[in-house]
């Protein structure tokens, strides 16, 4: 818990740089969704239209300022907006742009005053899952949710707790350029690369230029920070101290034993042998642990202090998390998908003990993967041997679905928009555990596995 206020209107206007008076009144949260806002609220009137050079799948049409009124209904003490609104009676800091003047600015003071390591990550899969195992480092103050784009960064930075013991700052990109702006603003003191994989293609064109625009993360560290990387990625742009995760590096596992679902798991931290558990284990979890004991020692904090609070990490909404539905265990992975994810994913499933009933894949397009696309859906068939049932969704998938042999063939649906869930629970049988995996649109947008989970909880209620 945070001892005192983050902000006082006072400091935050200092921040943006105005010279009028303000208040020294509290201000407990920086928000930039109205919906959000409670009492002690500092809201954030970002335009609809990102400001520079931005992009955003989630444009609107309606600017922030518009919902002020709001906002100060549900208890904001202070706004930043792009000019003065009549009837709002709490403070207004007026700055040109309210995204790079505004929320850019006061992130950039927040991380000047905060003194202790600093670790930014990012990576094509796995950023938030790792980011929750080195979140889990007593004290520590981590961004929430996916907060990993030109605004989810600094609103990270500027509700950072000045007195954590580190902070944990994830960055994503839309175009070419992003990271490296976003690690420039962060400044992080230990900069993880997660991993180097075929992820927004479609926008970079190589894998090379994702590794480039991955390790451009480097641009925000400093001469003594250190860059912290997969054996397999190569760094040429850095010259400064690396430390390697994974076999034949600094960090590498020794050993595991399965436990049922948790997997007890020995590894050599720089030198030192270091035990812990993961439930559930996996391939994919082991090699998010093992980069977040890389950055915390990295950082030059004790990686004893993370092992023992990894088994506390459990797996995030949509990542991967099991409900039960009339019987069928249902894997809900369907945040996100990519090659390197949707492969983690199947080979998790085939490595699951299944006592009655079968292992089911339904498997959506991976999407932004360029002229390549094909080619990636058909390579996922290797992982596919197991694996008892697939269907498929989405035109892209159907390359794989072609593939498929009779007894592994469930179906192929071009449209997710128009998949019914009703129509995946009539294929399914109590025992089951099904994975449903794909691009976030496929499956996440549609809420397609809380249709699926009604639909069999509703078959079984009438059975």
């Amino acid at each position: 818990m945070i001892a005192k206020p983050l902000w006082t209107i006072a400091e935050a206007a200092k921040a943006l740089g105005l010279s009028e008076k303000f208040p020294a009144t509290p201000i407990d949260l920086v928000t930039q969704d109205s919906r959000l806002v409670k009492p002690g609220s500092l809201f954030v009137a970002l335009s609809g239209t990102p400001s520079g050079g931005f992009t955003s799948s989630f444009a609107s049409t309606r600017d922030g300022w518009q919902f002020a009124a709001q906002a100060q209904a549900a208890g904001a003490v202070a706004m930043i907006l792009p000019h003065r609104i009549d009837g709002i009676k709490v403070p207004q800091l007026v700055v040109k742009d309210t995204l790079l003047d505004g929320l850019w600015s006061l992130g950039r003071a927040a991380r000047a005053r905060f003194r202790g390591p600093v670790i930014g990550l990012t990576g094509s899969a796995g950023k938030t899952s790792t980011k929750e195992f080195i979140a889990a480092y007593p004290g520590a103050f981590a961004s929430p949710s996916s907060f990993n784009n030109f605004w989810g960064v600094p609103l990270t930075l500027c509700n950072g707790d000045p007195g954590a013991s580190l902070w944990v700052v994830e960055m994503g990109m839309n175009q070419a350029g992003e990271i490296a702006r976003l690690s420039k603003l962060t400044r992080p003191t230990a900069a993880l690369v997660v991993n180097v994989q075929p992820v927004h293609l479609e926008k970079l064109g190589s894998l090379e230029a994702i590794r480039r625009e991955k390790v451009s993360i480097v641009q925000g560290l400093p001469e003594d920070g250190v860059l912290v990387l997969p054996a397999d990625v190569d760094a040429t742009e850095w010259k400064g101290r690396m430390i390697r995760f994974g076999e034949g590096s600094d960090v590498f596992e020794l050993s595991h034993t399965a436990r049922g679902e948790t997997w007890q798991v020995t590894a050599q931290v720089a030198g030192r042998k270091i035990e812990f558990a993961l439930t559930p284990g996996a391939p994919h979890r082991l090699h998010n642990a093992l980069a977040a004991l890389a950055s915390i020692h990295a950082a030059g904090v004790d990686p004893g202090l993370l092992a023992d609070k990894l088994d506390t990490v459990g797996i995030m909404t949509g990542r991967g998390v099991e409900q039960n539905g009339g019987g069928v265990t249902v894997i809900d992975d369907s945040f996100n998908g990519n090659p390197a994810s949707m492969a983690a994913a199947l080979e998790s499933l085939k490595a699951r003990p299944v006592k009655q009933g079968r292992r089911i894949a339904i498997l959506g397009d991976m999407l932004e993967l360029g002229h390549g696309a094909p080619a990636y859906h058909k390579e996922l068939a290797k992982h596919l041997p197991g694996i008892d049932g697939v269907y498929c969704v989405g035109p892209l998938m159907r390359h794989l679905h072609d593939l498929l042999p009779a007894s592994q063939e469930l179906g192929w649906h071009e449209d997710p928009a128009t998949l019914k869930p009703e129509i995946i629970a009539a294929l399914l049988k109590a025992g089951d555990v099904v994975v449903v995996k794909g691009s976030k649109k496929m499956f996440w947008v549609n809420k397609f596995v809380p249709g699926l989970l009604a639909a069999l909880q509703a078959r079984a209620s009438t059975a």
